[in-house]
């Protein structure tokens, strides 16, 4: 299978799909959360993103948590 990859600040987390039509989102489960700096390192669907300590306790991530994730166009 054809793997891509994406650099974890291209990607947004989500907990509910985002409004609008936005083509890039695939739902996940959250695998890992790595605390760095700032932000924490999302693991989820084989992608990673990168977010805010203050984004990470505002979705209420965990393990296992369901999220939708957004690969920012550019």
């Amino acid at each position: 299978p054809h793997l891509a990859v994406f650099r974890p600040c291209a990607v947004a987390t989500f907990r509910d799909p985002p409004r609008g039509s936005p083509r890039n989102v695939w739902p996940a489960r959250v695998s890992d959360l790595e605390p760095y700096g700032d932000h924490v390192r999302v693991r989820a669907g084989g992608l990673a993103a990168d977010v805010t300590r203050e984004a990470a306790a505002e979705l209420d991530l965990v393990p296992g948590q369901a999220v939708h994730l957004l690969v920012k166009a550019t």
